[in-house]
């Protein structure tokens, strides 16, 4: 578990109206009124801009507020503010503590080592930069994770489309294959056997076929006549 971010109350002369905020500042944070402290801090801060403290207190209200990138700056600027090493490595562990609260450890672990720099027998300091490089390699094992997952769930999703497209290019030449047996049958000519078409007829032509009939049909009256003819004379009686 990553250790506390240290909170350093003020004891120390400021003006008047300065120090008033900063008591106030100092009961707010008590309280847990971490925005009523941030905003008293910074009136303070108007006051003496130079004071160390004063922004390292507004750094360890705005960590508490969860504003990530001005807690940061203030703990700097107070680091910038002191030569006194013990404040510069606290300013630094409280930054690096925050950042590493919001799995930012990459950062975390810098102002880690620049804490222990300023203060190597700090048993928080190495506690929490010990935690710190721990929790990144769980972080980046999970992103590996995740991205061995990712990578297997697009094979497998470029393995079903490339699978789609075979079926799909299976299909079509089933379907051309078929088509193509469709039109040899209905398009070849020894498997139909061709009505021929009749001939068209001149009118001359269609005459004498006229009068070929008629003649036809005088025949065949006169063969029935003279049959008629016979077999009567065949059944008169003599006398």
């Amino acid at each position: 578990m990553i250790k506390r971010i240290l909170f350093l109350f003020l004891a120390f002369l400021l003006t008047a109206s300065s120090l008033n905020d900063a008591r106030k500042a100092n009961e707010a944070f008590r309280n847990g009124n971490f925005e009523k402290a941030a905003e008293l801090y910074r009136q303070a801060i108007e006051e003496n801009p130079e004071d160390a403290r004063l922004h390292y207190n507004l750094g360890t209200a705005l960590a508490k507020l969860g504003e990530s990138e001005q807690a940061v700056q203030a703990f700097e600027k107070a680091k910038q503010l002191t030569d006194d090493p013990e404040q510069q490595s606290m300013a630094d562990y409280n930054a690096g503590t925050h950042l590493s609260e919001a799995e930012m450890y990459d950062e975390a672990l810098d102002f880690f080592r620049n804490a222990l720099r300023n203060n190597p027998d700090d048993p928080d300091i190495k506690h929490n930069y010990e935690m710190s490089v721990r929790k990144q390699q769980e972080q980046e094992q999970e992103q590996n994770e995740d991205n061995q997952d990712n990578n297997e769930d697009d094979q497998q999703q470029d393995q079903q489309q490339n699978d789609q497209q075979d079926q799909q290019q299976d299909q079509n030449q089933q379907d051309q294959q078929q088509d193509q047996q469709d039109g040899e049958q209905d398009g070849n000519p020894s498997d139909q056997q061709q009505q021929p078409m009749p001939d068209e007829i001149s009118k001359e032509e269609a005459e004498n076929i006229l009068n070929a009939l008629e003649q036809l049909e005088r025949s065949i009256l006169e063969n029935r006549k003279k049959e008629a003819e016979q077999s009567n004379a065949s059944n008169e009686k003599d006398w």
